[in-house]
């Protein structure tokens, strides 16, 4: 038994070990990729916290947070970012997705789509959030004249379930890169 439990390990070990380089080389590609087709930019990334998202989590919520590479991504992109002309900036992400980037009026209601109260302005709560981090890496509080077009990454989770096997899913690696018009 004592064999087994230790040949399983070592298995364990060795194949865990290839997991992490495989994650670590799709980060590298994938923020390389990201930098050839944007040089000279400007990047901005919410500045996540991991051990607040537990807290709140459950344990297979948990399990999916702990998975997600993020701050590999983040980590990566700051270093390599400078060798293509582009720069890296940290936002806090607090109220994004319920903030209005037009009246900066922070709305209560929390669903699929962001429906400012006061002006009347609609979008979906990803792009929304995704239009607020551009504004407040810009450092613009109240927006009135924004450049008309912003490049928006946003994670495609969808409705079906997270599979180890899904590589780039399961590291929360899966985007959509489009560019958006602001109403």
């Amino acid at each position: 038994m004592h064999q087994s439990t230790r040949r399983g390990r070592e298995l364990m070990r060795k194949y865990s070990h290839r997991e992490r380089n495989r994650v670590l080389d799709f980060v590298h590609k994938f923020v390389n990729t990201l930098l050839d087709l944007y040089p000279m930019t400007f990047f901005a990334v919410e500045k996540l916290n991991k051990e607040s998202m537990f807290k709140d989590a459950n344990d297979s919520l948990s399990r999916k947070i702990s998975r997600t590479v993020w701050r590999s991504i983040h980590r990566v992109l700051k270093y390599k970012a400078p060798l293509y002309g582009s720069f890296v900036k940290e936002v806090n992400p607090y109220l994004t997705s319920r903030s209005c980037p037009r009246c900066r009026f922070v709305s209560r209601k929390v669903g699929k789509t962001f429906e400012c109260e006061r002006c009347g302005f609609k979008l979906d709560r990803q792009l929304n959030a995704s239009l607020n981090i551009y504004l407040k890496m810009c450092g613009f509080p109240h927006i009135r004249e924004i450049a008309r077009v912003w490049v928006g990454v946003i994670p495609l989770m969808g409705r079906r379930r997270m599979n180890v096997r899904d590589f780039g899913e399961a590291q929360g690696l899966r985007v959509d890169i489009k560019y958006h018009e602001i109403p």
